[in-house]
């Protein structure tokens, strides 16, 4: 198989702040046999549940890696923490990761995480109360919508699908929730609509509230919505960590694509939601394949609504 494996303004601050003094991980390579201690950022979304087979199902031990999950709310906040060295790995979506290269932080895309599947449902969308009159993406110009990281992929997919819906996109006002926050304040009408993955989206749907549209899908078909990456800083210094990481990766990539019943069964207790209700949603594809044109598509969008001045630096990203 070919290996196809801030808040972003303070999060890039941050990171520039932790980079220049040095970071503070302990990055010394382990000697032969000796079992390393590493963690990995995550969300507290359903795809995390496939990290937590992978662990369950040894591929990380056998290679040497004792891995545990961090989570945090969004995949920019954990950028700072990766150019520290605590944790050395974490996942976050391109959006942030470009946004990042961008700013200058020396960070490399090691494997994929996790995607929009090809055909049918996608895996996250907006949603709002049944009575808004919000019927499509174009309807959301002039109204509030929740994301869970400001400047981020929700932004940009979501100003896509409402330009290609007829609307306009920069008359939709954003605001930062984390996702478990999300249907209380649209129910609440403290926004007036929301931008959930599952298993949020079909609780909402299921409540009887309305799909605007899967606007990460429809902005760009076979969207790649996590990467795994870490620094440079850390590829130079334990090149062996980082390829045995990889190598990790790609075999639990494989086993969850394959497995989706155990990746639903490990989402449920990592992020306590119901078990019965992940067995009626759509999950992630996973596998290999890096989906260059894509992000290239998605780089192309954050140059065009001012997240970035300069093209995107996909090349300096992907391995």
């Amino acid at each position: 198989m070919k290996r196809q494996v801030m808040r972003v303004a303070l999060a890039v601050s941050v990171a520039f702040a932790l980079a220049a003094c040095g970071g503070g991980s302990d990055d010394k390579p382990a000697k032969d046999g000796e079992m390393r201690k590493v963690s990995i950022g995550m969300l507290p979304i359903t795809p995390t549940g496939a990290m937590q087979v992978g662990i369950d199902q040894g591929f990380f031990t056998k290679r040497g890696i004792d891995l545990s999950i961090e989570t945090a709310q969004g995949g920019a906040a954990l950028i700072p923490g990766v150019m520290s060295g605590k944790p050395q790995f974490a996942s976050s979506n391109p959006v942030s990761l470009l946004t990042a290269r961008d700013k200058g932080l020396d960070l490399k895309v090691i494997s994929h995480w996790s995607s929009e599947p090809d055909e049918g449902d996608g895996i996250n969308g907006v949603v709002a109360l049944k009575d808004s009159g919000i019927s499509s993406a174009k309807d959301l110009a002039g109204k509030s919508v929740a994301v869970n990281t400001l400047k981020s992929m929700g932004e940009v997919t979501i100003r896509e699908a409402v330009r290609k819906d007829g609307g306009d996109a920069d008359k939709v006002k954003f605001v930062e929730l984390g996702f478990p926050d999300m249907p209380a304040a649209l129910e609440a009408g403290n926004v007036d609509a929301v931008w959930v993955p599952e298993p949020f989206m079909s609780g909402l749907v299921k409540k009887g509230e309305h799909l605007v549209g899967y606007t990460s899908k429809d902005s760009v078909p076979g969207l790649p919505t996590q990467f795994i990456f870490t620094s440079a800083r850390m590829m130079k210094s334990d090149p062996k960590l980082v390829a045995d990481m990889t190598a990790a990766l790609e075999e639990t990539l494989t086993y969850a694509d394959e497995n989706p019943d155990q990746v639903r069964d490990a989402a449920a207790k990592l992020t306590k939601m119901d078990r019965g209700l992940l067995d009626t949603i759509k999950i992630d594809s996973f596998g290999t394949d890096l989906r260059i044109a894509q992000v290239t598509k998605l780089g192309d969008l954050m140059q065009q609504d001012g997240l970035i001045e300069k093209p995107a630096d996909v090349k300096g990203l992907m391995p």
